[in-house]
């Protein structure tokens, strides 16, 4: 896997990726895990939840649609939830300090960004689209990568020949 450098944020793709197989990239010395954007539901269709109107107020179960939210986990709960996560796309950071209530990356220019997370504590960005797409697997500390790749089976191309 050929790994990019571009001001000085490392960038790798992973071909058919799940949530499994970019868990690998976790680093467990870094305390948050920020998931951007998560719906529950990937499919646009009606379905029945319980979930509050109003953040005072108690949850009401009705039928809902399009439900999409941000998540800030420590590490190690996302780690536990990952498997729930298996069949969806996913946008995550992983970060050294908790994400300040205002931050909201589609405000911040997309030229901006890596300084904005970086100066927030940022440490890793994960982008898959959807389940068993090509996954953007972006570090802020130059060798992650590299240090994962090595070390993953997972990540390794598998051998076609027979024995």
């Amino acid at each position: 896997m050929e790994i990019l450098d571009r001001d000085g944020v490392e960038t790798l793709y992973v071909h058919g990726a799940t949530v499994s197989t970019l868990q690998p990239f976790l680093n467990l010395e870094i305390p948050w895990v920020w998931v951007l954007g998560h719906m529950p539901n990937h499919v646009v269709e009606w379905w029945q939840a319980t979930l509050p109107i109003d953040k005072s107020r108690k949850p009401t179960t009705a039928e809902f649609r399009m439900v999409g939210y941000d998540v800030l986990l420590p590490t190690l709960q996302f780690i536990e939830l990952a498997p729930d996560f298996e069949n969806h796309g996913l946008a995550l950071i992983q970060s050294r300090q908790r994400m300040p209530n205002t931050m909201d990356l589609s405000r911040i220019p997309e030229n901006q960004q890596s300084k904005v997370l970086r100066s927030n504590g940022a440490f890793l960005r994960i982008y898959l689209p959807h389940a068993g797409e090509t996954a953007q697997v972006q570090c802020f500390e130059k060798g992650y990568l590299a240090k994962v790749s090595a070390s993953s089976s997972s990540l390794k191309p598998k051998s076609n020949s027979a024995a």
